[in-house]
């Protein structure tokens, strides 16, 4: 990645990809569009659709989702997932 203050559109699937990797997530095997990103407290469901980006964040059973224009920056994107619900 070349600078996180770069909107999310302005990147390369292939460079998306490598940053969701970079965080520690793993590409759904029946559904590219979909990656899971495991950490202490919760995990998360990260989609890429095709008006925005959305994350689902799962805790203790319970869900919530938010979605992600793809004209938000990379490191603001990046801080709301490592943050959780």
């Amino acid at each position: 990645m070349n600078n996180s203050n770069t909107p999310l559109n302005q990147y390369s699937l292939k460079s998306l990809e490598k940053w969701l990797i970079n965080l520690g997530a793993n590409n759904d095997a029946d559904d590219s569009s979909k990656w899971y990103l495991s950490l202490s407290n919760w995990d998360a469901t990260i989609i890429f659709e095709q008006d925005d980006l959305s994350v689902v964040w799962e805790s203790d059973g319970s869900f919530t989702r938010r979605s992600f224009s793809y004209c938000i920056n990379l490191e603001d994107v990046e801080n709301a997932i490592i943050q959780g619900p």
